[in-house]
């Protein structure tokens, strides 16, 4: 890992825009962490991002520059470069399989990094849906002339190197947009890697033993939630759902009759994932509308509303999981990140609904200071994980698994500003969908009511 190297994060959610400026931790037994060195978290109006996806592209450049702005007040950093997420349900995930002829191979030479990584690139012109880009060629088993299901290649020798890939791609539309935001917040403004967002998640929520053991990620977004497997450290499976946190809140504000920034204040306050651990005699005073008094609701009906959309989720997550063909194989069971993932008792219902261990997922290998104390929450999650992706390659395999860079803008890495001179200006630097599941899990659990 490059210790002196700064690389600056970018999640561009459905609800805000967050930024993570960190750096190689430099030395000793903490060596494989990473020091927080800003950090800012900025709301974008409502339709600006809709399902992952820019749409209005003035909006979200103005949310961003505010949030570099303070994310650089934090840090004393002139940022430059930046790595972005992306997602949503404009993400298209294939599987493809490729191979070539090694022109050294007559020779008898090995396989070498550079003819892997050759394969890999020849990928990105892989055929996929009109009017979507390739993000993302994520190798998993490689095959040597005969050798099938090779997961080191280098160093064997072969006349034929091929492979299967898992290809994500993305509408050229919406990547666009996403580059037009950031060229509106600051025209100078590079971009070094487009991440799909659940992958950088992944690099700061889980620890390289589970990868390798078998676990599944699920990350409860505003909009949506997407699952990413992982089997001997290799990424096996990738699935988006258009279902998350925005349609609990959604829930509430119907059933409670109070409006949407009142219903995400509920489910942050009072939400919890499973009914029947809330006594029947705790009422809740929320407010529902300026100058009237407040509504008066029951705890445990608010934790039933938000138990039934959970149970979908989790019903979403466990039919995926077994079409995948790795729910046997999942040693790790699953980890829950996003914003809905800090529901009271969420780790629970999971469990009841998938018979699976469970735990919530908050960014791991941070050096303690005051700054990672402030970011060590699923917020912050993705935006962490994108300045991970800058130290380190989610496939240690092959040389990057981003587009080239040469697809993208690019520019030098961000640098920290010198210290200034005592005596001179410093110069700057540039019907519930859960019956329908019923069939599929084959089993029922009268713990969770209906299910």
């Amino acid at each position: 890992m490059a210790h002196d190297k700064i690389v600056v994060g970018v999640d561009i959610g459905s609800t805000k825009i967050t930024v993570v400026a960190a750096q190689g931790a430099a030395s000793g037994s903490r060596k494989n962490n990473i020091e927080i060195l800003g950090f800012s978290e900025v709301p974008v109006p409502s339709g600006a991002v809709v399902n992952g996806a820019v749409e209005n592209i003035k909006q979200v450049g103005s949310a961003i520059r505010e949030a570099l702005s303070e994310a650089s007040s934090r840090s004393d950093l002139d940022i430059a470069v930046v790595n972005v997420s992306f997602g949503g349900t404009q993400v298209k995930v294939t599987k493809q399989s490729d191979g070539v002829i090694r022109p050294s191979a007559s020779s008898g030479e090995e396989v070498t990094q550079r003819d892997v990584d050759q394969l890999v690139d020849d990928m990105y012109r892989a055929k996929i849906e009109p009017n979507y880009d390739v993000l993302h060629v994520l190798p998993m088993e490689f095959v040597v002339d005969n050798s099938m299901n090779v997961r080191e290649p280098v160093g064997r020798t072969g006349i034929k190197l091929g492979g299967n890939f898992l290809i994500v791609s993305a509408n050229s539309q919406s990547i666009l947009r996403t580059n037009k935001s950031l060229a509106d917040a600051d025209q100078n403004l590079k971009c070094d890697k487009m991440i799909f967002a659940p992958l950088a998640t992944s690099l700061a929520v889980l620890n390289e033993n589970e990868m390798k053991a078998g676990i599944a990620l699920v990350d409860i977004g505003d909009h949506t939630t997407d699952l990413v497997i992982y089997h001997d450290s290799i990424i096996r499976h990738i699935a988006t759902f258009p279902i998350g946190g925005r349609h609990i809140t959604s829930d509430l504000a119907i059933g409670c009759g109070i409006q949407i920034e009142n219903a995400e204040r509920l489910k942050h306050e009072y939400g919890v994932a499973i009914a029947a651990d809330v006594p029947l005699n705790i009422e809740i005073f929320v407010n529902f509308l300026a100058g009237r008094a407040p509504k008066q609701v029951l705890k445990r009906n608010v934790a039933l509303i938000i138990e039934e959309r959970l149970k979908e989720i989790a019903a979403m997550v466990y039919a995926e999981v077994i079409k995948s063909g790795y729910l046997d194989k999942l040693i790790g069971g699953l980890v829950l990140t996003g914003g809905s993932a800090n529901i009271d008792e969420i780790e629970k219902l999971f469990e009841k609904v998938t018979n699976l261990s469970v735990r919530v997922g908050f960014p791991e290998n941070l050096e303690r200071t005051a700054k990672a104390d402030a970011v060590s929450n699923s917020s912050y999650s993705t935006a962490i994980g994108l300045a991970w992706a800058g130290l380190k390659n989610i496939d240690p395999r092959v040389k990057s698994i981003c587009k080239p860079t040469s697809s993208f803008n690019t520019g030098a890495v961000v640098q920290r500003e010198k210290p200034k001179p005592v005596t001179k200006e410093p110069a700057k630097k540039n019907g519930t969908f859960w019956d329908s599941f019923n069939s599929i899990i084959g089993k029922k659990d009268d713990s969770l009511d209906d299910y």
